[in-house]
Order: structure tokens, then C-alpha cells, then sequence
């Protein structure tokens, strides 16, 4: 068994969540939480950020580069729950953020679509994780687009828009120095917009 730290709901498509955590009994590795049969996990099972989950997982028997950290998972046991100033905590004890301007996150391997969105390109290079944290340089500030919201990145760059993916109601504004958790959605292969990995929030800390 181990415990797992509960960092991040994002919401998938289906009455689906993608959940993410940290290991603290194995040297805080980073985990997407899946059923034993590999989908996502039901929105309505109660797991918050936040949530010290007990369980049993293992390694995804074909993992899909970029997304490396899922696992599948079997029953789990909610032991506590802390606040997100501990969540912050934590994470800055075991992990380093990615700092200054999007175009140092996953490990510099992003692009921008024309209209800025940041993803990373279909024929790569991939990073080697798919989820991560960021402390921009400069604020983001909400916007509303195709019924979306998302946030644009307001310093020198022209990677400047992600997708709000969180659970949580998007605040109006991430101010410079927040702790932003960042992961890539599945590949998209749109119609109107390159084919890849696209970078998406799914909370702040």
C-alpha cells in the first residue's frame, strides 16, 4: 500500500476525471490515477485535492510517452485530507517548478499554434513526464473562448494560452509566483490547429 497525495482533478469527457498525485512513500512519483481497467475515474467518486489516499497501483502495462505516470488502481482509502498551504509545501519540497516564461516548461519541448495556444508538436520531441509545475514570471488573466475558459500569459512570449482543465472554478487572474499545475491532455489531431499534446491548468496552489 501506498499513500498518495491527491494534487489535481481535471475533467475529461464522459462523466470522467483525470486525477493526479504524488507518492509520499515512494519518493513523491508522480502519478495519473486510473481504473484497473485503464479509463479514467468516475467524476462523482469523492477524491479531492488536497486528499492522502491509501492504495494499492501498478504501472500501466503499455504506457503512451508522453503520459508516463499512469497507473492503475484498485480500492482506495481516504486517511486525511490537508490544506492546500501543506499541498504547496510538499510539492516545493520534493519537486522543482519550472519558472519564468512558458517556454520553459515541459523541458522546453512546447510550441504555439497561431493563435498561442501551447502544446507540444505530434512529431515531437516528447518530454519525459506529462505533468509538472510552473511559476510564471508574469500574470495570466482569464478569458472566455468557445465557451472555454482559459488563461493568457501577458509577459514577452508567444506561447501565451492554456485551457482551464480544473474541477475548481478558474480564478480571475494567477498573479506572477503562483504555483501553476500544468499537464498535457491526451493527442488531439483537430481539424483547424496542429496535432499534439496540449498544455492545460488544472489548479493553482
Amino acid at each position: 500500500m501506498s499513500r498518495v497525495l491527491i494534487v489535481s482533478r481535471t475533467r475529461m469527457n464522459q462523466g470522467r476525471v483525470c486525477v493526479g498525485g504524488h507518492d509520499l512513500d515512494h519518493g513523491f512519483r508522480s502519478l495519473r490515477l486510473l481504473t484497473k481497467a485503464g479509463m479514467n475515474i468516475k467524476e462523482e467518486v469523492e477524491i479531492d485535492v488536497g486528499d492522502v489516499v491509501e492504495l494499492d497501483y501498478a504501472d500501466h502495462p503499455e504506457p503512451d510517452p508522453p503520459h508516463v505516470e499512469d497507473v492503475l488502481v484498485g480500492q482506495a482509502r481516504r486517511v486525511e485530507t490537508l490544506s492546500v498551504k501543506d499541498v504547496r509545501k510538499l510539492i516545493l519540497e520534493n519537486e522543482v517548478p519550472w519558472t519564468g516564461t512558458p517556454d520553459a516548461i515541459f523541458e522546453g519541448t512546447v510550441a504555439a499554434t497561431p493563435n498561442g495556444r501551447v502544446h507540444v508538436p505530434g512529431d515531437g520531441p516528447l518530454p519525459t513526464r506529462s505533468t509538472g509545475y510552473w511559476v510564471p514570471d508574469e500574470k495570466l488573466v482569464k478569458y472566455v473562448s468557445f465557451q472555454k475558459s482559459r488563461f493568457l500569459y501577458t509577459g514577452a512570449s508567444e506561447l501565451n494560452a492554456f485551457t482551464w482543465a480544473g474541477m475548481a472554478e478558474p480564478p480571475t487572474r494567477i498573479p506572477a509566483g503562483a504555483l501553476v499545475r500544468v499537464s498535457l491532455a491526451r493527442w488531439h489531431d483537430f481539424a483547424s490547429a496542429p496535432a499534439g499534446y496540449y498544455a492545460q491548468i488544472s489548479g493553482v496552489l
